[in-house]
């Protein structure tokens, strides 16, 4: 015979969204309760894709710790998202989607959130941090689940953003680490451990990214022309100025960015960074 509280539970009714208690008579006069919470099944595909994403972010801390509020609103379910980054070297910029500010002072060389945007079409607007004017714009249309950098690499030649599908990684034993160059008068480009016993990246091709999963770690690494490290590690035998160094640490379960550029005087730079997403608290 089943018990008083299995029967309670056969009779729950379990397509409800909100919480309830059923009381039922038992077979001795007592009362038997039953509580049910569920999340409705509509709304389990949603959080299932923010957790993904924000594994591509920041999955070893709490979105919402800056802001002060216990959850981040749940995004879009159609929502996408873009970063941007520009190599303007005069001034900062803002960034604006479909008219309205998203993000403000960007420097150059210098990786934005990734904003949360819905898919379709989009106009994105560049515009003088210091005097409000506009820079370039460029049209972008996104799916949903896509995860895009945008890099602006010649905006006083109006020409269009380098687009990089970013990859995402839902493995919370690794840390994953994504190359972008953009020095693109050096040619292909190697990225060995700066004691150069180890490859890391082999020739990558100017204007493209690459990304790798690796062990959680602390690490050295120097970008080097490949023309002058052939065998994509060992020393590197370019002048100084077409050499950069960078010191990464990387944590498990985090996603983090290293951006290949050069500078007013044609020397090599690598910055580092770890990747980051918009607060929706205030939105």
């Amino acid at each position: 015979m089943s018990s008083p509280c299995r029967l309670a539970r056969r009779r729950c009714d379990f397509n409800t969204q909100e919480k309830f208690i059923v009381h039922l008579p038992t077979y001795t006069g007592l009362q038997a309760r039953c509580r049910i919470a569920r999340l409705s099944a509509a709304r389990l595909p949603l959080v299932a894709m923010f957790v993904f994403f924000l594994s591509l972010v920041m999955p070893g801390t709490s979105a919402a710790q800056s802001t002060g509020v216990l959850y981040e609103p749940e995004p879009p379910a159609d929502a996408a998202y873009v970063r941007i980054v520009h190599l303007n070297p005069n001034e900062k910029i803002d960034v604006l989607v479909d008219g309205k500010i998203r993000q403000s002072g960007l420097k150059q060389g210098q990786f934005g959130d990734y904003l949360i945007l819905r898919s379709g079409p989009h106009e994105i607007q560049l515009q003088a941090h210091q005097a409000s004017k506009k820079i370039t714009a460029s049209r972008l249309e996104v799916g949903a689940a896509q995860v895009v950098t945008l890099a602006f690499v010649d905006m006083q030649k109006q020409v269009k953003p380098i687009v990089f599908d970013d990859k995402a990684d839902l493995n919370r034993m690794k840390a994953r680490l994504t190359v972008y160059h953009l020095a693109d008068k050096l040619g292909p480009v190697n990225i060995s451990t700066a004691d150069g016993k180890t490859n890391v990246f082999r020739a990558l091709a100017p204007s493209s990214s690459h990304s790798l999963a690796v062990n959680p770690i602390k690490v050295e690494l120097l970008a080097c022309p490949s023309a002058n490290q052939p065998a994509g590690m060992g020393e590197c035998s370019s002048p100084a100025l077409q050499q950069a160094r960078a010191a990464l640490v990387l944590e498990r379960g985090d996603n983090y960015s290293l951006l290949l550029t050069m500078d007013a005087n044609s020397a090599l730079q690598a910055r580092f960074t770890k990747n980051t997403l918009e607060s929706r608290a205030a939105k």
